[in-house]
Parts: C-alpha cells; sequence; structure tokens
C-alpha cells in the first residue's frame, strides 16, 4: 500500500490548501504567538510555536471544510482570528462542551 505522504498528489493538494488558506493560517499563527507571549501561557518557546502551528493547522482544516461545503471564505479568515485569540485549549473545551449538548439533546 502506497503511503499517501509519498504521493504527489498528496503534495499537491497540501500546497493548493496552504495557498488557498494561508492568509487565515497566518492570521491564527501570529495571533496566537501574541497572545501566548502576552499572558505566559506557555514555559518555552518550542511550546509556544508548537501550539499556534496546531492553531494554524487547525485552521487549514477548517477552511477545507468551509471550501467544500461551499461557504465563503470570509469564515476562514473569522476562524483564524477565534482561534488565535482564545487559544487550542479554549477552542478544545468549547467544542466539547457543544458537543456534549448536541448529545444530550437527542
Amino acid at each position: 500500500m502506497k503511503m499517501p505522504e509519498k504521493s504527489p498528489e498528496f503534495w499537491a493538494g497540501f500546497l493548493l490548501a496552504l495557498r488557498e488558506h494561508g492568509l487565515a493560517m497566518t492570521l491564527t499563527f501570529i495571533l496566537s504567538y501574541i497572545r501566548i507571549q502576552l499572558y505566559g501561557d506557555q514555559p518555552s518557546l518550542l511550546r509556544t510555536l508548537l501550539e499556534a502551528a496546531a492553531g494554524a493547522l487547525l485552521v487549514m482544516i477548517v477552511g477545507l471544510a468551509v471550501q467544500a461545503a461551499g461557504l465563503n471564505i470570509a469564515w476562514t479568515l473569522f476562524t483564524g482570528g477565534f482561534v488565535g485569540i482564545l487559544g487550542i485549549d479554549q477552542v478544545r473545551a468549547l467544542s466539547k462542551r457543544w458537543a456534549e449538548r448536541k448529545v444530550e439533546g437527542r
């Protein structure tokens, strides 16, 4: 079985996603980095960069979902600002609470 990261189609799709959602990813990375520096959430530079990069990747995934749903690219920028200001941990907690409410509402 061929590994997807060795396939040229995988890298072409990845580069296309970076081109289309790079602005939102950059916004998320910068906002996350500034927030972490202001509030001192992470003790080391490596953890700071990893959290900022994780937020940027999350926004790329959201951007791909927004594109697949046929929505406006502005939703990706909104999500980038949201994730950048709140941080990965807060977004995870909010999404967990939202999912729990949806499951309980059945």
